[in-house]
């Protein structure tokens, strides 16, 4: 993945919809589909550029860390700006240009939740490049124990990496409600609600990651190790992990 500012990525440009009142129907209808065939090309770009294959073998650590928050950015602001920026400029030229030619009132309202669902996938997409890049994060730098083992039925412990990850992940609130969903984890047994489940994904074989819920759409990277003889859960890392397709759960939640 190439060194770009990605919160600031846009995938619409109003200046798309620069269609004056006084347009022909059919320039009209012509503007509004180059505005999808562009909103959808700069998807398909987006695409490519979270899949440019992950970091080298010899990257920093801190070149991983700064990827995902720039990952997080786009996802938390960069992608959002740019849905109120499309959504924004379709309500204008729909006011400016939709209400004298009320038979195209239709292909406004298409070209909109076209605009939201480009939107949609493309936060799907970058959450997914950020998870894949917190799991090679776990499984290539994961720490040793920061506490004792807590639990009486499921033991776990937190590892030495974990609250410098959260806290560049989750505000201060979010942190301490995952920590009470963590708590659960030493319950005999686990709740089912946690969802605690192995996790799969390329280069991830042997790594004995697994995913949890840690309340409010955000989940853990849990390591299965040993400490001192017990086997228990080392708590790797914890992050947004949102559906954005509408109901549709990701990987991470099944």
């Amino acid at each position: 993945m190439p060194d770009l500012f990605l919160d600031k990525t846009p995938l619409f440009d109003a200046g798309w919809l620069g269609v004056s009142a006084a347009a022909s129907r059919d320039d009209v209808l012509l503007c509004l589909a180059e505005a999808e065939r562009r909103a959808e090309a700069a998807l398909e770009q987006l695409g490519r550029t979270l899949t440019q294959g992950g970091l080298p073998a010899s990257s920093a650590a801190a070149d991983r860390d700064r990827r995902i928050d720039a990952l997080l950015a786009l996802e938390a602001r960069g992608i959002p700006a740019s849905g109120a920026a499309a959504g924004g400029a379709v309500e204008r030229v729909m006011m400016e240009v939709g209400f004298r030619k009320r038979d195209l009132m239709p292909r406004f309202h298409e070209l909109a939740e076209r605009c939201r669902a480009v939107h949609r996938r493309a936060l799907a997409m970058a959450r997914d490049a950020r998870w894949a890049l917190m799991l090679e994060r776990a499984a290539a730098d994961p720490g040793g124990p920061s506490s004792p083992i807590q639990g009486t039925g499921t033991r776990y412990v937190k590892s030495d990496r974990y609250d410098a990850r959260a806290a560049r992940s989750l505000p201060p609130d979010d942190r301490v409600r995952a920590d009470r969903f963590l708590k659960r984890l030493g319950e005999d047994p686990v709740p089912p609600e946690l969802e605690l489940s192995p996790l799969e994904g390329a280069g991830l074989e042997g790594a004995a990651l697994w995913g949890m819920k840690a309340g409010n759409g955000n989940r853990f990277i849990l390591r299965r190790g040993e400490l001192r003889g017990v086997v228990c859960f080392f708590v790797e890392d914890v992050g947004p992990y949102p559906d954005h397709e509408g109901g549709r759960r990701g990987a991470l939640a099944r």
